[in-house]
């Protein structure tokens, strides 16, 4: 399973951007999967004041609902990205895109909106490209402005994943 991640921080277009490879992967005939990361504090929108989640606070170390082509899950502890990834994997995502988790070492799309945000681009692993809101160039990154979303998909589709 190939992975891609997109990291940036609130409203840069990360949801966006995965919406975009979700869809040019799609058309290609390939099996996408999507992962997204709530890392706003608190829990996500959906699990509090539900069965599964009585069933979890009773002492379930994991608790699920389906309904209406919809699974989610809940356990007892967090979540690690390394036990996610199997399950996504034994459903048969041959591309999973990973939206935040930014502390993991999978190759990366960096959105930047602010030149304050420039950071990331040191404090973060594996970057394969990078998206911003303003004219920049890096030396050694492929850099692509807001707006350029299919180019870069096209790019990560040519570049790569034409080569595994």
């Amino acid at each position: 399973m190939n992975i891609i991640q997109i990291v940036g921080y609130k409203n840069s277009g990360k949801t966006t951007l995965a919406s975009h490879l979700i869809e040019t992967f799609t058309t290609k005939g390939i099996r996408v999967a999507s992962l997204k990361h709530h890392g706003h504090g608190g829990e996500p929108t959906g699990i509090s004041n539900t069965d599964s989640e009585q069933h979890r606070a009773s002492g379930a170390f994991v608790s699920g609902v389906t309904g209406e082509h919809i699974l989610q899950l809940a356990n007892q502890g967090r979540w690690e990205l390394s036990q996610i990834l199997p399950f996504y994997q034994r459903l048969g995502a041959k591309v999973l895109v990973v939206e935040g988790f930014k502390s993991e070492n999978y190759p990366k799309i960096v959105l930047l909106k602010n030149k304050n945000d420039q950071h990331l681009l040191k404090s973060l692993t594996n970057i394969l490209a990078v998206m911003t809101w303003f004219p920049m160039d890096h030396p050694s990154l492929p850099t692509f402005l807001k707006g350029e979303e299919k180019k870069l998909c096209h790019w990560i589709s040519e570049t790569i994943f034409q080569n595994k």
